[in-house]
């Protein structure tokens, strides 16, 4: 049986008034919207992926700059700075 409607909480209130909307939907009202949802979490799924890459580089060069190892000198490393600011990395 259903929960009845004084007893649901607020929170429950405005999820239930969110189904009704979308139920109220014609079909390619809800296509959009789903549509829509999926574009708008890709986009933002892409952003935060570039920016974590952006960081992560950036820190390997600098633990590079920092860690004297042997076989990787300022030059390698330039050039290592160069490659990643021509392909987007930094």
């Amino acid at each position: 049986m259903a929960k009845k409607s004084c007893r649901r909480t607020m929170d429950e209130n405005k999820i239930h008034e969110k189904a009704v909307k979308m139920r109220k939907k014609t079909d390619e009202q809800l296509v959009r919207y789903v549509e829509d949802r999926v574009e708008k979490a890709r986009s933002e799924g892409f952003n935060e992926g570039k920016a974590l890459a952006k960081n992560t580089t950036k820190e390997f060069i600098v633990l590079l700059q920092q860690n004297k190892i042997p076989g990787i000198g300022a030059v390698t490393i330039n050039k290592l700075l160069k490659v990643a600011g021509e392909h987007g990395y930094l």
